[in-house]
């Protein structure tokens, strides 16, 4: 199992969960990170993921990779395609190539132009109304596209200790302010990255 993006919130609780598995799993980033083995492994690449899956034997791929920051992403339209759409189709492609599933971690954003108080469905075609969630729009497409096997996950307010999240800036802000005031403009599910 190939693990991209290993280095950020879903890949490092991903990590604490393969050393329970008889999987071999390979954890790769652009990063590296002090006190865990990485392969480095550009995922915009295709012919890098190709030669990484050939040489390793790899039948499934775990896309935790993304361009996350989602005001980054109106300025930043190209990188947040490249790295939202182009690189999971990368994945989905070599992935057709020899049979293996890609476990693709999309988000809520998809569905940004829509409110809703039911849960989605499965086929619930995307509103986005930003870049980031039109670029994860964008990579799903792209990876349905491909013909692979493939699960999609749309997650919504990731978090864990690793990173940066809502969470952990909510939790470090009450610890030093006697009162916070926040904007309330969004409602969400957190999800705990490592039930995910």
């Amino acid at each position: 199992v190939l693990v991209t993006g290993a280095n950020g919130q879903l890949g490092n609780e991903m990590r604490i969960l393969a050393k329970n598995s008889e999987d071999t799993y390979l954890f790769t980033d652009i990063n590296s990170q002090n006190g865990v083995e990485t392969i480095y492994l550009d995922i915009t690449d295709q012919d890098a993921v190709r030669k990484i899956v050939k040489d390793n034997g790899v039948n499934a791929i775990v896309n935790c990779a993304a361009y996350t920051d989602v005001e980054g992403a109106e300025s930043n339209q190209v990188l947040a395609e490249k790295l939202n759409a182009d690189a999971p189709e990368n994945l989905a492609i070599v992935m057709y190539e020899v049979g293996g599933l890609l476990v693709h971690i999309s988000t809520d954003y998809v569905f940004g132009g829509d409110s809703y108080n039911t849960p989605c469905k499965e086929d619930q075609t995307g509103t986005p109304t930003g870049v980031y969630g039109l670029t994860k729009l964008h990579g799903e497409h792209k990876i349905i596209a491909t013909g692979c096997n493939h699960v999609i996950i749309r997650t919504a307010w990731l978090y864990s200790e690793f990173g940066k999240n809502f969470c952990k800036t909510m939790m470090n802000l009450t610890a030093t302010k006697p009162e916070l005031k926040v904007v309330f403009d969004q409602v969400g599910t957190p999800t705990y990255a490592l039930y995910l």
